[in-house]
């Protein structure tokens, strides 16, 4: 005898509710997002999980992850090796599928970032030509199983963060202005004449358009982390290498046409942040941008112009996305928040320890 039979409205509900999500399909909900992970075990992991932490579809990496990078259709995602790493993992979001692995160039390593081109064709990715001391910018050809077609100058040393303007014309690079060689992956070599900056490069050429940096006093400030705001404003966030007794403003704003504006919290907030910035996002609507701090255990919220909002504390905090609630925010032990109506509400993950970056799939 048959079994009931559900009516076509139910399943129809059923579905909306996620209740038959199909787990051989990355289908890219609103809540869905990007992250890479370590598991209880010791293995290195990424894929896509819901808003609640449920594992949609995972890959196992050959090593940790950092950031990543995915196509406006959706269609692909790419987790990029933690710095210097030298592989990025391309994923198929349809099929929930490995489709190959990038190798870095010879005398090049990736540096933990990458973005798409606005129709997908182009990869970006910010490498290091540790031979040369000088940053690149990986060019790869996204129709042709990712080949490497070219490099173009990120106008500094050690480029970490790229992002592309609103407008799909313009890439947004932070260099962190740090010299490094894969041989002593985590020296720093050069911190008596760092040269941080920002630039913004036609992403057609590379050709420069527009390099800001901190004061000459504040060379120490290693600029990483960055977002782009629709309307083009741009945050970005710093690592202080220089005395650890000073608190140098950790933030800075600015836009194609303008100069670096930084910004402080009030100083119990600005100590607490302990001169070290994670992760950086803005909200979806661009009012505000959320900044963490994996070392103070702290997250901040502030508004679009640099006024600071609040501070909520969770320890190991680093990775930050936007989310329809306000941000979506992971740590390193294993906890997922998000901040709903000005209050953080966490969810206990503790089976995996999550790593410094997640991206929302935002459709």
């Amino acid at each position: 005898m048959a079994g009931p039979q559900l009516s076509r409205r139910l399943l129809l509900a059923l579905l909306a509710a996620g209740a038959f999500r199909p787990k051989a399909t990355w289908a890219a909900a609103r809540s869905d997002f990007l992250a890479a992970w370590q598991t209880a075990d010791g293995r290195y992991r990424a894929g896509v999980l819901s808003a609640a932490g449920e594992t949609l579809q995972a890959l196992d990496l050959p090593a940790r992850g950092h950031g990543m990078a995915w196509d406006a259709a959706g269609r692909r995602a790419v987790i990029f090796a933690r710095r210097p790493g030298r592989f990025a993992v391309v994923l198929d979001l349809q099929k929930g599928l490995r489709k190959r692995e990038i190798e870095a160039a010879r005398g090049r390593h990736f540096f933990g970032h990458g973005c798409f081109s606005a129709d997908g064709h182009r990869l970006y990715a910010t490498e290091n030509d540790y031979d040369g001391e000088r940053g690149v910018i990986g060019v790869y050809d996204a129709a042709d199983g990712f080949r490497r077609i070219g490099e173009l100058s990120s106008h500094g040393v050690g480029p970490h963060e790229i992002r592309l303007s609103a407008d799909g014309r313009t890439l947004i690079v932070a260099n962190g202005g740090i010299l490094t060689h894969p041989e002593a992956p985590r020296a720093k070599l050069n911190l008596t004449e760092m040269a941080p900056s920002v630039v913004f490069l036609e992403a057609g050429s590379g050709r420069l358009l527009q390099q800001v940096a901190p004061p000459a006093e504040l060379h120490r400030l290693s600029l990483r982390h960055l977002d782009i705001a629709r309307d083009g404003q741009v945050v970005v966030v710093a690592q202080w290498e220089g005395d650890p007794l000073a608190q140098p403003p950790l933030i800075g704003l600015t836009r194609l046409g303008q100069r670096l504006h930084l910004v402080s919290a009030p100083k119990a907030v600005q100590t607490g942040l302990r001169n070290y910035c994670g992760s950086v996002a803005f909200s979806n609507d661009g009012r505000r941008f959320a900044v963490t701090s994996p070392r103070g255990g702290l997250a901040t919220f502030w508004r679009n112009d640099g006024d600071f909002l609040g501070a909520a504390d969770l320890p190991d905090v680093c990775a930050v996305d936007a989310a329809d609630t306000g941000f979506r925010l992971t740590s390193g032990e294993g906890k997922l928040a998000e901040l709903r109506d000005g209050r953080l509400v966490p969810l206990d993950l503790s089976l995996r320890r999550f790593d410094n970056h997640l991206m929302s799939l935002t459709v």
